[in-house]
């Protein structure tokens, strides 16, 4: 019997760290950055335009990154009615009362112009906590119709420490977009320790840590009793050892129970972290290709990508 009970405990020793190694890192934690889109300059273009810019540049970067935006209408009407000045991108003042407007992370501040046929887009991103600010590559778009297709090819260069959606292709062909379109499937917000996982991960740790002792001590005890009994015949048909036995299986039925709490708890973490993660969502996309196109105004080749990851 004592046995058995210690063999169990041995088992539960390789089981109790199990949950706890496969278990994410804080890191996985953090929340989505939120990014405000600002148009600060806008040439040639009607404010309606220019709403349909920062919307579809908006729509991009949430599509593509997991960062939250607030662009389009929505920020328009977060914004002074006359807009914000072209020197607010470097006055600290107005970058935080920006920032406060949109309750954003993180600023773009969008100069959009049409020239001819062309309309170019720069855009500056600041760091409202530092003031800390970096340009980002033009984009280039004949239509604003295919304004969201540039943007989402530039999505990663416009925010580069923002990390890129991942996606898992189900295998399915997209309805209605075309017989090369396959569905994708997009979390819409990461994993991460919630509230709950953090309680029982606590416990179980906490668990883990007082099955420690009782396992070592009725181990100990255990190895003792055997090297005293043993040559005198049965241990377990010694009267003379019977409190040493009781305590021996009291200390192993509590390891026991703690050990199964510790695990059980860590699989409990395991599921809530699992099921932290936003709604997923089919996104019908279409199979990538490439094309070069040569600007005319600065003789330069671009490579732009059809399609999305």
């Amino acid at each position: 019997m004592l046995e058995r009970r210690l063999y169990f405990s041995l088992i539960t020793a390789a089981a109790v760290a199990v949950p706890v190694l496969f278990l994410p890192r804080p890191a996985l934690a953090d929340k989505a950055p939120r990014v405000g889109v600002v148009i600060s300059v806008q040439v040639n273009l009607k404010k309606e335009e220019a709403q349909q810019i920062s919307q579809a540049l908006g729509h991009a970067l949430r599509t593509r990154l997991v960062v939250d935006v607030v662009a389009g209408a929505e920020a328009f009407r977060r914004l002074p009615a006359d807009g914000v000045s072209e020197s607010c991108v470097a006055d600290e003042a107005c970058i935080k009362d920006t920032a406060q407007r949109l309750s954003a992370d993180e600023l773009l501040f969008v100069v959009a112009v049409r020239m001819g046929n062309r309309i170019q887009v720069d855009s500056t991103w600041v760091d409202p906590a530092n003031g800390r600010s970096a340009s980002r590559p033009k984009v280039v778009m004949v239509k604003i119709d295919e304004a969201e297709a540039r943007f989402s090819d530039a999505a990663s260069l416009i925010l580069p420490d923002a990390a890129v959606r991942a996606t898992q292709q189900t295998g399915q062909e997209g309805a209605g977009d075309g017989p090369q379109a396959r569905a994708f499937l997009i979390r819409t917000t990461p994993r991460h320790m919630t509230l709950p996982a953090w309680i029982t991960l606590g416990a179980g740790v906490a668990a883990g840590g007082a099955w420690l002792p009782f396992f070592l001590v009725t181990r100990h005890d255990y190895n003792e009793l055997q090297d005293h009994c043993a040559p005198l015949g049965d241990c377990n048909s010694n009267p003379a050892y019977d409190d040493v036995k009781d305590k021996i299986s009291r200390n192993s039925i509590t390891a026991d129970v703690l050990g199964v709490a510790s695990i059980g708890l860590g699989i409990t973490t395991a599921i809530l972290w699992w099921n932290s993660g936003g709604d997923i969502e089919r996104v019908p996309v279409a199979a990538r290709s490439v094309r070069l196109q040569v600007d005319p105004g600065t003789r330069s080749t671009m490579l732009f990508w059809e399609g999305n990851l």
